[in-house]
């Protein structure tokens, strides 16, 4: 058999609109996320323990993936330590 035939690969396009949606709902989420934690330490804000702070932001888990119809989505999600 003949291998050359005029068939051609075609590779998905990215729609441009779909790249700015899923942007601004990774930002949202992010925002989200980052209220809630902030809203959680200013709500323990006095608990204490030795002397120190009882409630404390601890760095990000590792970035967990969400599955949406816009495809991937990579979020921070901050760490906070009891």
């Amino acid at each position: 058999m003949d291998n050359n035939h005029n068939v051609i690969k075609l590779h998905k396009l990215k729609n441009p609109l779909n790249e700015l949606l899923k942007q601004c709902a990774q930002q949202l989420l992010s925002q989200a996320i980052e209220a809630e934690v902030k809203s959680l330490l200013n709500n323990f804000m006095s608990l204490q323990a030795n002397g120190r702070q009882g409630v404390v932001r601890n760095g990000h888990l590792p970035e967990p993936h969400l599955l949406t119809r816009l495809g991937d989505i990579n979020r921070q999600s901050p760490k906070d330590w009891i």
